[in-house]
């Protein structure tokens, strides 16, 4: 009798203990549903804000062209503005830094204060106990004790961890040094560069029909790259999306071409070829910023957009500077040429469509997924069409269905794959397991300490 119901006890607990679980892992679960899901749609914003800054930039762009600044002039030029975050960047960092110190010396101070309140206090009422004695002794004993503990405890641990946060390339507040930006742009900046220089010369040579049709490619490209080096999981319903995106951009282009005078494509081969080499470094650099940039919330640091773009213009400058000053003396690509009222065009350009629009277009690639950073951007067609009709600018039936089909794909390019509570608490129990491939490299123990990394 007794036995039976010691059982049914630790039954219960049992039960309760497995209940307790499993009621964290769906809160767990739910909250980190509830941070993507935000993280996910603050990405959207900034790819439709993005979207809206093109159509409007495209003006400008169209006045560039018109005005005769040559393509490379362009590239060199607004990718050269970027430099401007770099100041801004050392200077909100000296104002963060200087507000934090204080503000750490003023708690600081707060708490000694407190601290000494509160011995003060325990001295008068020990005495008013007859204890004077007891007190003397104690506090003979305590105070040096005390004193010694304070350096040895709370300064060196923040030295140890300023030491382990900058082996790892990280600053005393855990974003990443300067350095470690640095090299991240110096890769990334040929790809960047090049892609948007080819996209621009494309345009010299080809029409411009064939010049969207073909760059609506790099969605498929991106999407194809991040399957490979990115783990990006693959969907049918993905990669349908991606081919609607890219059809409803040739659909639009179609009928663009159809209802006004076809421009001469001095060399279509040259120009096609072009187009596609600029769709392909697109792919290449959108991954590289997804690769070598990670999530804030995996823990590895935080990293400034705006410093990396810096670094990107800065890095442009330098790197193509030789180039534009044989251009330049070769009297390919004269700079002396250029009027004030072309300069600021491309200046204008460069800060519109170039230093703004491509902040807000890199920090999406950092909250949702490169094929959606790249797929989103052709939802600039049915805006587009949208702006013409409140223009009074009738698209035509093709517009529409090209507009379609490119919310359909935007849409079914975020619906998520998401996880369940159960997949959620399996991969917070056996952590280990899902890193290592090598099943000879397993913990032998039950909890897995003995792993060496």
């Amino acid at each position: 009798m007794g036995s039976s119901s010691q059982h049914d006890s630790i039954s219960a607990s049992g039960s309760l203990e497995s209940a307790d679980g499993s009621r964290s892992s769906i809160n767990k679960w739910t909250k980190i549903t509830s941070t993507n899901s935000w993280r996910w749609c603050l990405g959207l914003i900034y790819i439709v804000a993005v979207a809206g800054i093109w159509i409007a930039a495209s003006y400008i762009v169209q006045s560039v062209v018109d005005a005769g600044v040559s393509p490379f002039l362009i590239t060199y030029i607004c990718n050269s503005l970027f430099v401007v975050y770099i100041p801004i960047v050392e200077a909100a960092r000296y104002f963060e830094d200087s507000i934090g110190d204080f503000w750490t010396k003023l708690k600081f101070k707060d708490a000694e204060s407190l601290q000494q309140a509160s011995d003060l206090e325990s001295v008068n009422l020990l005495q008013s106990g007859g204890h004077e004695i007891s007190v003397a002794s104690d506090q003979a004993q305590t105070r040096p004790s005390e004193d010694t503990s304070v350096p040895d405890t709370s300064f060196p641990a923040q030295t140890e961890l300023s030491v382990v946060a900058c082996s790892k390339g990280l600053d005393a507040k855990g974003r990443w040094t300067r350095a470690r930006v640095a090299k991240v742009s110096m890769l990334i900046s040929p790809f960047w560069f090049l892609a948007q220089l080819t996209f621009n010369l494309s345009l010299r040579y080809t029409t411009v029909t064939s010049n969207t049709i073909l760059s609506s490619t790099s969605s498929l490209f991106t999407f194809l790259v991040a399957l490979v080096f990115l783990g990006e999981t693959f969907t049918w319903l993905k990669l349908i999306s991606v081919l609607l995106c890219m059809g409803g951009t040739i659909i639009v282009s179609l009928a663009d071409s159809s209802s006004s005078v076809n421009a001469i494509a001095t060399n279509p081969l040259l120009g096609d070829f072009l187009s596609i080499v600029s769709a392909g470094l697109y792919a290449v650099y959108i991954t590289l910023i997804r690769k070598k940039l990670p999530d804030e919330k995996e823990g590895q640091g935080q990293v400034s957009m705006a410093q990396f773009l810096g670094f990107l213009g800065l890095f442009n400058m330098l790197f193509f500077l030789p180039v534009a000053l044989v251009l330049n003396f070769a009297k390919l690509e004269p700079f002396h040429k250029l009027t004030w009222e072309q300069v600021g065009l491309v200046v204008g350009k460069g800060l519109i469509d170039n230093v703004l629009s491509d902040y807000l277009w890199a920090k999406a690639i950092l909250l949702t997924t490169t094929t959606v950073a790249t797929a989103g951007l052709t939802i600039q067609v049915p805006i587009a069409a949208i702006v013409d009709t409140l223009t009074g600018h009738a698209p035509h039936l093709l517009d529409y269905i090209g507009a379609a089909a490119v919310l359909v794909g935007f849409a079914g390019i975020n619906i998520p794959v998401g996880e369940s509570p159960q997949v959620v608490q399996q991969e917070q129990e056996t952590p280990i397991v899902s890193m290592v491939d090598d099943p000879i490299h397993l913990p032998s123990s039950a909890n897995g300490t003995d792993v060496v990394s």
